[in-house]
């Protein structure tokens, strides 16, 4: 596979945006692609691990929103790039349990009106004010649109969904605490409105209300998770593009992207080989593209812009399996979201105290209980962190980092441990095995400098960076995934889509369309075998 021109196409990284435009363009155009993985598993965050004793776990996808199971775009592209093969099931109702201290918020996935309507039997002094943030999220996330068309859409069909949109920019640019402090007086609305800011990466003071407004309205129709787990993704995708020749390669690092007379032709991975191909797409982030992998002799005008960006939200995960079904907790599936404050930039400013054993947020998740298929009952709990308190360890092997290390692990989880102890009593009785990872994993296996995890960060200056789009200044190299245009699995759907859109043209739209129509209409809805995940009732679950 190292010959000149083995393939169309050669992919960096096979996180979710570069899996969706490698199989877009293999199901679509019949190219041959080659998508490079640095880890040996495929799948970026959509990838999952299990441990002895039957427990599986995530490592990224949690939940995702109900565009993956109606009819519009993002569905179609889901079936196109996996052949149809993943369904969903949906998480049982209420689908999040915001915590706070004194008060809980239960969130049911019925639409905007069912939101609104649980906000208000316990807000009724704010009832006008919800149903006009309602309105204002709505707004704001239509301001996606021009970031979407940045790179793909000519000149002035760009240009012009920009000044049609410009009102809603401007309320899109402004801070998620300004608009909330705006409509609200009640700090406990604020509160609950704020608290699931870790989907995003950045908390109310520090967010656009844009990324608040798209995540918001994302998952006002519920939560759905895949039959089988994440890795059904990736392995869908992969059968997408093996089928058209094209190939998958696991602990492929690459080292250099090849450019020869300002052209993108190929990839030198770490080793020393050589694949060339007429087209490079890099889902290795804005940072890693170019200020790692394109050769600092190629001029990219936006270097030091991308130098002086701040870093995005780090984290530490721990992986729980469970000796029994958290069901004798009162769990029935759904997503906790725990915090000892109601003020989520003082979450944010303590994160820096995890390593210390402060723990001030928790978000918690049951992924056996979401999946029939599970064979053993496990949970996953995160929190963010400063990655800078790691940085003593920077350059250590993954698990040799000495006791030291361990013994900070170890009480990170304690802490851990405790925060959803107070919210779910008899929660550490259940637990039968814990493994933490740090940012320095998360850095290891995906190559993000200080193991962030949504790549640059959804302040409202990043509304601003122009470059953050699938064309770049080389040509024949382009960017896909978070930095593209959006994080999560369907932001990542959407910039391989528009990743395949600026290399092969507009007409991949339709071509998209026709191919998701060939799959049938059935594809990709839940089975009725999926539709009472977390029951217990599946015969694998113990």
């Amino acid at each position: 596979m190292a010959r000149e021109r083995d393939f169309d196409t050669v992919v960096v990284g096979s996180g979710m945006g570069g899996l969706t435009a490698a199989a877009l363009l293999a199901a679509t155009r019949r190219e041959r692609v080659l998508v490079l993985e640095r880890h040996w598993r495929a799948g970026g965050f959509t990838h999952t691990f299990t441990r002895p004793g039957g427990w599986r776990w995530d490592v990224g996808v949690h939940y995702v929103g109900s565009e993956v199971v109606r009819p519009g775009m993002a569905r179609d592209v889901l079936r196109v790039a996996t052949g149809a093969e993943v369904a969903w099931t949906r998480i049982p109702e209420p689908f999040e349990r915001l915590v706070f201290p004194g008060f809980e918020h239960a969130i049911h996935g019925g639409g905007p009106e069912r939101f609104a309507q649980d906000l208000a039997r316990v807000f009724p002094q704010e009832e006008r004010a919800i149903r006009a943030y309602l309105g204002d999220v709505r707004r704001a996330a239509t301001a996606m649109a021009p970031l979407a068309l940045r790179g793909i859409a000519p000149w002035p069909a760009a240009a012009l969904a920009r000044v049609l949109l410009a009102g809603r920019t401007r309320l899109a640019r402004r801070t998620t605490g300004e608009v909330l402090a705006a409509r609200f007086r009640d700090e406990r609305l604020r509160a609950v409105l704020g608290a699931r800011w870790a989907d995003h990466g950045l908390p109310p003071s520090r967010s656009a209300f844009l990324s608040h407004a798209v995540i918001t309205a994302h998952y006002l129709d519920g939560g759905w998770y895949p039959l089988g787990s994440a890795a059904r993704l990736a392995q869908g995708a992969q059968r997408v593009i093996e089928g058209a020749g094209g190939a998958v390669r696991v602990r492929a690092e690459a080292e250099r992207i090849l450019v020869e007379r300002g052209r993108a032709l190929g990839v030198r991975l770490a080793g020393g080989e050589e694949i060339r191909a007429r087209r490079v797409i890099s889902d290795a982030g804005a940072r890693a593209t170019f200020l790692r992998l394109v050769p600092e002799e190629v001029p990219i005008p936006f270097r030091n812009a991308l130098r002086r960006a701040e870093p995005g939200m780090a984290h530490v995960s721990l992986y729980v399996g469970l000796s029994a079904s958290p069901e004798r907790l009162g769990v029935r599936g759904e997503n906790f979201w725990i915090h000892d404050a109601l003020d989520q930039d003082v979450l944010w400013a303590r994160r820096g105290g995890v390593v210390r054993g402060d723990v001030s947020h928790v978000y918690l998740s049951f992924p056996s209980m979401k999946d029939p298929e599970a064979r053993a009952h496990t949970a996953e709990l995160v929190t963010a962190v400063d990655a800078a308190e790691f940085a003593r360890w920077a350059g250590t092997g993954w698990r040799r980092r000495g006791p030291e290390y361990e013994a900070l692990k170890e009480r990170i989880a304690d802490a851990m441990l405790a925060l959803v102890e107070r919210r779910l009593p008899g929660f550490r009785a259940l637990v039968a095995y814990r493994e933490l990872s740090t940012p320095l994993s998360t850095e290891k296996f995906t190559g993000h400098a200080g193991g962030e995890i949504y790549g640059i960060p959804w302040t409202p200056a990043r509304l601003d960076m122009g470059f953050l789009q699938p064309r770049t200044p080389v040509a024949g190299l382009f960017l896909t995934g978070a930095d593209a245009l959006y994080l999560g699995v369907t932001g990542a759907l959407m910039s391989g889509l528009m990743t395949a859109v600026a290399a092969c043209g507009p007409g991949t739209f339709a071509r998209v369309r026709r191919a998701a129509a060939r799959l049938g209409a059935d594809a990709g809805r839940t089975p009725a075998a999926a539709a009472q995940p977390g029951s217990g009732r599946t015969a694998p679950l113990t």
